[in-house]
C-alpha cells in the first residue's frame, strides 16, 4: 500500500464515523420534525379553499418520511441528503407559488432555506440555494403566472431579508467547516503518528487492529479472500551483535523498502515488532500469496545490505495463510504465525504455507 492509499485509509477511519453520524442524525431530526410540521400544516389547511397548498404540503411530508425511511435502510448512501434538499426546493417554491395560508407562505422560507444549507454539503448547498432562489425570484417578479399575489414592497423587503439571512448562514457554515478542517488536520497528524512505525515509516500493529482489520470487517467484499504473510528476518540478533543496533535499524529500513517494492499497491506491509513484519494481500488466494511471498523472499536474498565496508547477506522466513471470509481472520493470522515457526525450524529462508 502506497503512502497516498495509507493516508486515505487513515483519513477515512478518522472522518467516517463522526461526520457520517452527525449528518445522519441531522437528516433524521430535520426529516421527522419537518415532515410532522408539514403534515400538520396540511391538516390545518384542509378547510381552506387552497387544495394545491394542501396537496403540496401533504406530498412533501410523505416524500420526507419515505426518504428518511430509506436512509435508515441504506445509511451509507449520500443520495438521501440531496433528495431532502430537492424536497426543500420544491416546498419553498410551492409556498411562493400558492402563497400559503392568507399569503403568509413567505414567512416559512427562512427555516426551509436553513434546512437546505445544513442537510446538503456546503458547496452543493450553494447550488441548491441559488436554484431555489432563482426560481422563487422569477415567480415573485412574474406574479401573473402564480396563484399568490404579493405587494411590491413586501417582495423587496422579503428578498433583502432573505439574502442577508443566506449570507449569514453561509458565512457561519464556512467558518464552521474551516475550523473543523483544521481540527481534522491536527487529529489526522496525531493519528498518522500513532499508526506508523517511526523507524521504517510502515504501518504498525495499532494501524492493523484499529484501522485495517476494522475496515475489512465492515466491508468484507472489498478485502476477502485476504492472505496474510508473517515475515521474520533470519539471524537478526547476530546482525545487531556484530554491527550494532544502528546498523540493525538500517537493515530494517532496507528490508522494508525491498518488501514494499515487491508487493502490489493494494497490499499492506506493516511492522508488528522487532524484526517481524506482517504483509496482507487483499483479494489473494493462498497460491497467489505464496507466489508473492516467494517473490519477496528472492528479492531480499538478492539484495544484501551494503553500507561502507559492510556487505551482509539478508534472508527472511515466511509463514503464509489465507482467510476466505472475515469470520476466520484471526485463525488465519495464527496459522500464518505457526507456519513462520515451521519455516524457521525447517532451515529458514523459505516460504511455508
Amino acid at each position: 500500500m502506497d503512502n497516498a492509499s495509507l493516508r486515505q485509509l487513515l483519513r477515512g477511519a478518522q472522518q467516517d464515523q463522526a461526520e457520517a453520524k452527525r449528518r445522519r442524525l441531522t437528516l433524521y431530526f430535520i426529516s421527522y420534525v419537518g415532515g410532522t410540521i408539514m403534515a400538520f400544516m396540511a391538516w390545518l389547511n384542509m378547510g381552506t379553499n387552497n387544495p394545491l397548498l394542501v396537496g403540496t404540503l401533504a406530498g412533501s411530508a410523505a416524500f420526507v418520511y419515505a426518504n428518511v425511511a430509506l436512509s435508515h435502510m441504506f445509511p451509507r448512501a449520500d443520495v438521501f441528503y440531496y433528495l431532502a434538499g430537492l424536497v426543500v426546493m420544491f416546498t419553498i417554491n410551492a409556498l411562493v407559488y400558492t402563497g400559503g395560508l392568507n399569503n403568509t407562505g413567505l414567512y416559512f422560507i427562512f427555516p426551509l432555506l436553513f434546512t437546505q444549507i445544513v442537510v446538503v454539503r456546503f458547496k452543493p448547498a450553494m447550488v441548491y440555494v441559488a436554484l431555489t432562489m432563482g426560481i422563487a425570484i422569477f415567480m415573485l417578479y412574474n406574479q401573473d403566472i402564480i396563484v399568490a399575489k404579493y405587494h411590491d414592497e413586501h417582495v423587496s423587503r422579503f428578498l433583502i431579508a432573505t439574502f442577508c439571512f443566506i449570507c449569514l448562514a453561509f458565512i457561519g457554515e464556512n467558518f464552521w467547516h474551516k475550523s473543523r478542517k483544521e481540527m481534522l488536520r491536527e487529529n489526522f497528524e496525531r493519528m498518522r503518528q500513532a499508526n506508523t512505525d517511526p523507524l521504517t515509516k510502515l504501518p504498525n500493529r495499532r494501524f492493523l487492529e484499529a484501522v485495517f482489520f476494522e475496515k475489512a470487517m465492515q466491508d468484507p467484499g472489498a478485502y476477502f479472500p485476504l492472505s496474510a504473510v508473517v515475515v521474520d528476518i533470519d539471524y537478526f540478533k547476530k546482525i545487531n551483535d556484530t554491527y550494532g543496533h544502528d546498523i540493525g535499524d538500517e537493515v530494517l529500513i532496507h528490508l522494508s523498502r525491498l518488501m514494499k517494492e515487491s508487493v502490489r499497491t493494494t497490499d499492506v506491509v506493516a511492522r508488528t515488532g522487532g524484526e517481524e513484519f506482517l504483509v496482507l494481500f487483499p483479494h489473494a488466494s493462498l497460491s497467489q500469496a505464496v507466489k508473492l511471498a516467494e517473490k519477496m523472499r528472492k528479492t531480499i536474498e538478492a539484495n544484501p545490505f551494503v553500507e561502507g565496508d559492510i556487505n551482509h547477506p539478508i534472508t527472511a522466513s515466511f509463514g503464509v495463510a489465507t482467510a476466505l471470509t472475515d469470520s476466520n481472520l484471526h485463525a488465519c493470522l495464527k496459522q500464518a504465525d505457526d507456519n513462520l515457526y515451521k519455516a524457521k525450524n525447517g532451515g529458514r529462508n523459505r516460504v511455508v504455507e
